[in-house]
């Protein structure tokens, strides 16, 4: 299939990178006091950490306690603000003092698929070509060299396979256009 010069989907330059904050947060905190720490403190703790570190809410998260003992283990589930569900890992890491110090970090986190077709039709369109379609598998693993197959189309209708591969847990991607070339981007 052969797309008119002036209208075709072509890939952008490099993007600046933001973060979604999928993943890669982590946090040493420590909790005052006794020798357990509730669900409700550990969340507590870490929605604060995971805002303070990725300027985006974490409105929905619920943790399992934890006893104090390091290398004890916990997990946590839940959303951030823009809708991408994440699990969270952690452990005791030391145990001195009136409290122990912990760690946690994004173990998981799917993402909507709209977050993508929005970050890649930004991508097409700031080179002057105005889509009328993008659409994107509705829920996306994020995880490193992960390719996602997506379809775009101008604002003529004519349709092209856009393959996206996922290159760091913020959100960063590259994708090629079939038949046009590479360009990378960022979801914000």
């Amino acid at each position: 299939m052969r797309l008119d010069p002036r209208s075709a989907i072509r890939p952008a330059g490099a993007a600046l990178v933001c973060s979604l904050a999928f993943a890669g947060c982590s946090a040493e905190v420590n909790v005052g006091g006794g020798s357990e720490a509730s669900g409700d403190e550990l969340a507590g703790e870490i929605r604060s950490d995971y805002a303070d570190q990725t300027g985006i809410e974490l409105p929905g998260l619920t943790c399992e306690g934890v006893k104090e003992n390091v290398g004890a283990r916990f997990s946590c589930s839940g959303h951030n603000a823009r809708g991408v569900q994440l699990e969270v890992s952690g452990k005791v890491t030391d145990t001195e003092g009136d409290g122990f110090d912990y760690s946690w970090h994004v173990s998981k986190a799917i993402a909507p698929g709209v977050l993508y077709e929005r970050a890649l039709r930004r991508q097409i369109e700031a080179h002057g070509v105005a889509l009328s379609e993008v659409r994107c598998p509705v829920q996306i693993e994020v995880k490193v060299g992960t390719k996602l197959h997506c379809v775009a189309a101008d604002s003529n209708g004519v349709r092209r396979g856009v393959t996206i591969r996922l290159t760091n847990l913020d959100g960063g991607f590259d994708y090629s256009v079939d038949g046009e070339g590479a360009g990378e981007g960022s979801v914000s």
